[in-house]
C-alpha cells in the first residue's frame, strides 16, 4: 500500500509579484497617493491601538502630549516616505541630466539606465532619448565613414596629380627647355635673346610644377617620414613669407602610423598656409612631440589672430574650409584639434592624436 503525499503549491508568491509589478507601473501621482493613504491607515490603526492601550493602563492623563506625539510621528513618516518615493520616481531625470551633460561634452555613447521604481512616463521618455542617441550615433558614424572616404579619395587624387605633374608635365617642360637651350647658340642675336627669355620662363614653370607637386603630395613624407616632410614645408613657407619658420621635433624617433604622419603634415601645412595668407606674422614656430602613446603638434605665430568661431562657418577669407578640413582629419584618427585665434598676439593651432586610437583601416594615410 502506497501513500500519496499531496504537494503544496504556493500560488501566493506569483500573485504578490504581479501586484508589485502593477504598483510599480503606476504613475508617480498614484504612487504618492497610495503611500500617503497607507500612512493615514497605518497611523490610524497604530494610534487607536496605542490610545486603547493607554486607556486600559490609566495613563491617558496628558492628551495634548499624546496628540503631539502622534502628529510628529505622522509628519515624519509622511515626509520620509514621500521623499523616498519622489527620489526614486525622478531618478530617470537625474539619468537624463547625466546623459545630456555627457553628450554636451562629446560622449555620444552615454545612455540612460533603467530603474525599478520610477514614473512610467519618465521611463518612456528615457527610452525615446536613448533611441534618438542611437540614431545620432549611427548618423555620426556614417558621416565619419563618408568623410574618411572623401579625404582618402582626395589624397589619392593629390598623389595622382602630383605623379602626373612629375612624370608628364615636368618631363615635357624639360624636353622643351633642352630645345630652347640649343637655340641659345644661334648666330642671330634676336634668336639667342628669345631663347634665353624662353629658357628662363620654362625654368620658372618647371619650378612651379615641382613646387605644386610637393604641395599636393610631398615625396619626403612617403620616403623619409614626417621629420623630413615638415622640414621641407617649413623651408618652403619661410621662403614664401620671408620670415623664419622653424618646427622643432623632440622625443620623436622612428616612424609612426602613416595615417598619423599624413594628418600631422596636413595640419602643419594648412596652419602655415593660413599664417601666410592672413596673419601678417613676423615669426612662426612649431613643435612636435611624442608623449607616451600620443603625439602633439603645435604651430603658433605672432600675427593678428582671428575670431575662433567665425572661420569654421566661413569668414570670407578662405579660412573656414581649411580649419574644418583640419578638424575632420584629426577627428578621423581619434585626435583633437584646438585653434586659439584670440591670443595676444597671434594664433596657436594644437593637434593631439593618441596613437593607439589610429585604426589601420583608415584610408587617408596609406601611401602607394
Amino acid at each position: 500500500m502506497t501513500t500519496t503525499i499531496p504537494q503544496s503549491t504556493d500560488t501566493s508568491r506569483p500573485h504578490l509579484q504581479h501586484v508589485a509589478q502593477q504598483l510599480l507601473a503606476l504613475p508617480i501621482v498614484w504612487k504618492a497617493l497610495i503611500a500617503n493613504a497607507a500612512i493615514v491607515v497605518l497611523g490610524a490603526i497604530a494610534g487607536t491601538w496605542f490610545t486603547v492601550y493607554l486607556v486600559r493602563r490609566g495613563a491617558l492623563e496628558n492628551q495634548a502630549w499624546l496628540m503631539l506625539v502622534f502628529a510628529g510621528i505622522g509628519i515624519l513618516l509622511s515626509v520620509l516616505l514621500n521623499y523616498w518615493i519622489l527620489k526614486a520616481a525622478f531618478e530617470p531625470l537625474e539619468n537624463l541630466e547625466r546623459v545630456a551633460d555627457a553628450v554636451r561634452h562629446g560622449d555620444y555613447s552615454a545612455r540612460t539606465d533603467p530603474t525599478v521604481f520610477s514614473d512610467p512616463q519618465l521611463e518612456r521618455f528615457g527610452e525615446s532619448f536613448n533611441r534618438a542617441l542611437d540614431v545620432i550615433e549611427q548618423d555620426r558614424e556614417h558621416i565619419r565613414q563618408l568623410a574618411d572616404r572623401v579625404i582618402g579619395a582626395q589624397e589619392d587624387e593629390r598623389k595622382r596629380i602630383a605623379r602626373e605633374l612629375h612624370d608628364d608635365t615636368a618631363q615635357v617642360l624639360f624636353a622643351q627647355l633642352l630645345r630652347v637651350s640649343a637655340l641659345s647658340s644661334s648666330p642671330h642675336p634676336e634668336v639667342r635673346q628669345s631663347a634665353e627669355e624662353m629658357g628662363e620662363m620654362m625654368s620658372e614653370a618647371m619650378e612651379s610644377v615641382r613646387r605644386l607637386g610637393h604641395e599636393l603630395r610631398p615625396p619626403a613624407l612617403d620616403d623619409l617620414g614626417l621629420r623630413a616632410a615638415l622640414d621641407d614645408v617649413a623651408a618652403r613657407m619661410s621662403e614664401k613669407m620671408g620670415i623664419p619658420v622653424e618646427i622643432r621635433m623632440s622625443d620623436f624617433r622612428g616612424r609612426v602610423d602613416p595615417a598619423v604622419e599624413l594628418v600631422l603634415y596636413r595640419v602643419a601645412q594648412e596652419a602655415l598656409t593660413n599664417t601666410w595668407k592672413h596673419a601678417r606674422a613676423t615669426r612662426v614656430e612649431g613643435s612636435i612631440m611624442r608623449d607616451g602613446d600620443a603625439v602633439t603638434l603645435v604651430i603658433e605665430d605672432d600675427g593678428v589672430g582671428f575670431d575662433p568661431e567665425s572661420p569654421r562657418t566661413g569668414d570670407g577669407r578662405g579660412m573656414g574650409l581649411g580649419l574644418f578640413g583640419m578638424a575632420e582629419r584629426v577627428e578621423l584618427v581619434g585626435g583633437t584639434l584646438n585653434v586659439d585665434g584670440g591670443r595676444n598676439p597671434g594664433t596657436r593651432v594644437t593637434a593631439r592624436i593618441p596613437l593607439s586610437e589610429c585604426e589601420p583601416e583608415h584610408q587617408i594615410a596609406r601611401a602607394d
